[in-house]
């Protein structure tokens, strides 16, 4: 019996240890894709960022070899509920929580394709942060 409770505890004690964390610890790049588009045409990638760090950190840039430019912009409605959109030069990281890259909002802005992007294709881009330094990911290129 004193096993049981002595492992109950044990178990207890973990759980509440890993629930205190709530993070990895890392920068990390979850749920991306990419929309389907022509060359010449613009195209979109959308993702999430957690930074599970302790310390803010910062995207300075995006790259990738299948466009012209590849920008970050947030897109956003007026009064009147014409859309358009703003280059971001950068985007805050706050320590331990999340930005997300949806559509309608943040996201990455490939201009000037210069390669049809396919469903079931993989593009890979590089995320360039001020502390964490360059993340290279793939991203699959999926239907909206």
């Amino acid at each position: 019996m004193k096993i049981i409770k002595l492992l109950s505890i044990l178990v207890a004690a973990v759980l509440a240890t890993s629930a205190c964390g709530g993070s990895s610890g890392e920068l990390t790049i979850q749920d991306a894709w990419v929309r389907p588009a022509r060359a010449g045409e613009n195209g979109a990638a959308y993702f999430v960022i957690t930074n599970g760090t302790t310390a803010d950190d910062t995207l300075l840039s995006i790259t990738s070899e299948i466009a012209s430019a590849t920008e970050v912009h947030m897109s956003m409605g007026d009064a009147n509920g014409v859309m358009s959109m703003q280059m971001q030069e950068s985007v805050t990281l706050t320590a331990r929580d999340k930005v997300e890259f949806k559509p309608g909002g943040l996201h990455v802005m490939f201009v000037n394709l210069t390669r049809d992007l396919k469903v079931g294709d993989t593009i890979p881009l590089v995320l360039n942060f001020e502390n964490a330094g360059s993340l290279t990911i793939d991203v699959p290129v999926k239907a909206p």
